[in-house]
């Protein structure tokens, strides 16, 4: 069910990824330093590639019921990034379809356009 894919080896850091995802800024789903500590880099826990049939019956699993589509997916991969790794509390960065981070995403997005991206966590800072 879901479509969870070999990682590369190469760990992506999560400064690139939030600078690809202005929804995640605009909607502050993080903290807004997180995870930008020099000394510490995201790490990709989990990739994602779902259709929409996938997203709602994750959403659907999980008891998932928003406002609009956009809500609803962001509330469905968050639920699955935690389902995925339950003990490092990942969260979900989504690189597509572009109608999920356009500006008009709340009215534009479908379930049907499906999401596709990573969760990651940031490791604990390092100890001085």
């Amino acid at each position: 069910m879901f479509c969870i894919r070999a990682l590369p080896p190469l760990i992506v850091a999560v400064a690139a990824a939030i600078a690809f995802v202005p929804s995640a800024r605009a909607h502050e789903t993080l903290p807004p330093d997180w995870c930008l500590d020099s000394k510490r880099e995201a790490e990709i826990v989990a990739k994602f590639e779902f259709d929409g049939d996938e997203l709602r019956e994750v959403a659907d699993k999980c008891g998932i019921v928003e406002h609009d589509d956009w809500l609803t997916a962001s509330a469905t991969l968050a639920a699955y990034c935690k389902i995925v790794t339950p003990l490092k509390d990942a969260v979900p960065f989504v690189f597509g379809p572009d109608s999920y981070a356009g500006e008009g995403h709340h009215a534009e997005y479908r379930l049907d356009d499906g999401a596709t991206g990573v969760c990651a966590v940031c490791p604990p800072r390092p100890a001085k």
